[in-house]
């Protein structure tokens, strides 16, 4: 090998997320971020961006979750809302 081929810095690698289209990509995402910041491959303060990013979407991604389970908890029960649910079950006992 040339010296001036052993004398060219390594090229660094570009962080890359992937895709983010689910909780559970988010959530490596979030991972991945952390232990980029962690190693020193990332910067703390565009760590702490992405990661800011990366907790809202998951909060959006969570939230649209808990609204389907509702309204399939809806159709099970034949129309009924969620919240009305308890109302025909029998008080717990208590000792």
């Amino acid at each position: 090998m040339s010296k001036e081929l052993e004398q060219m810095p390594e090229e660094s690698k570009q962080f890359k997320l992937g895709p983010l289209g689910n909780l559970n990509q988010v959530t490596k995402a979030l991972g991945k971020t952390i232990r980029a910041m962690a190693d020193g491959s990332l910067d703390s303060q565009l760590g702490a961006r992405i990661c800011n990013a990366l907790g809202i979407m998951r909060t959006c991604l969570e939230t649209a979750t808990l609204e389907r389970m509702e309204e399939r908890l809806g159709q099970i029960e034949g129309g009924q809302s969620y919240g009305n649910a308890t109302s025909d079950r029998p008080a717990p006992h208590t000792h």
